[in-house]
């Protein structure tokens, strides 16, 4: 009698059958040679290695379904937007470009943002990309780890002079994106009726920042200053050399950001230049 396979070279042998055969190719047609459906699902393993092909389309059937519903969890205004049908057809080429490797399905759209960059789609609706990075650092920031929140007293005994070489972390769950077009209004109405959504989408760029604050995902609007400055912080730079590319703002209104930004619980940790022998956290 053969030696049964282990669990590992069953996988493997698994994917070889089922991948080539059954996933739709990039452009979103059906690969030539795909099986017809699969009458029984009772295999046992021995029997399934043994198995033509299309005894196996089941289980790619049920991989793009899988991978069809993950995407549109995560991406529910690209999928508004699209609708049903349009967005399965995305989904299944997405599929064949972009095979998961996570354990998790709520990760397999990771690469949606730059899939969608380069699909014919977006010349016709050319603020999805844009969109679907919005809506993937909701993603992040839901299952996102919060961190404890930066004590306000520590900074109170730092020197005046120590203040420009501070640098700032956040929390996991902060992100920032930009756009040419209104993003956040498209994402806020996709749980409207389609047919009460009327929006204006020329000349109306939008810059966002996404954040969790308790068990709920945010999404705010931010002025152009506010969001340079958070964005050269959450680089890494120094507070001294982020406010260094704020020529247009005035430095009072930095006062108020970082009031906020405390408030929101955004903020984890604040530590000076080693030259400076001070830190706050």
């Amino acid at each position: 009698m053969p030696e049964q396979p282990s669990l590992a070279e069953f996988q493997r042998w698994m994917k070889s059958r089922i991948r080539p055969a059954c996933l739709p190719s990039p452009d979103g047609d059906r690969q030539a040679g795909s099986p017809p459906p699969v009458r029984s699902a009772t295999d046992t393993a021995e029997e399934l290695l043994n198995a033509p092909v299309e005894r196996l389309s089941v289980y790619a059937v049920g991989y793009l379904a899988r991978t069809r519903e993950s995407l549109a969890e995560v991406y529910e205004a690209v999928c508004f937007v699209l609708g049903e049908q349009p967005f399965t057809e995305l989904a299944h080429a997405y599929a064949a470009r972009h095979p998961s490797h996570d354990y998790n399905l709520s990760f397999a759209g990771r690469a949606l943002p730059e899939f969608l960059a380069g699909a014919p789609v977006s010349r016709r609706l050319p603020f999805l990309p844009d969109l679907a990075r919005l809506e993937w650092l909701v993603c992040q920031a839901f299952h996102a780890f919060e961190q404890p929140l930066l004590d306000p007293a520590r900074l109170a005994v730092l020197p005046p002079e120590a203040w420009d070489q501070l640098r700032f972390s956040f929390q996991s769950s902060v992100g920032l994106v930009a756009s040419a077009w209104p993003i956040r209004d498209i994402w806020t109405a996709r749980r409207q009726p389609r047919e009460t959504v009327n929006l204006e989408l020329a000349s109306r760029s939008q810059r966002a920042l996404v954040f969790r604050h308790g068990f709920d995902v945010r999404c705010e609007l931010l002025d152009e200053p506010e969001f340079r400055l958070l964005a050269e912080l959450l680089a890494g730079r120094s507070l001294g050399d982020a406010c260094l590319a704020l020529s247009q703002a005035e430095p009072s209104a930095v006062t108020p950001w970082f009031a906020r930004w405390m408030g929101e619980g955004l903020i984890v940790r604040a530590d000076a230049a080693p030259s400076s022998g001070s830190e706050a956290r």
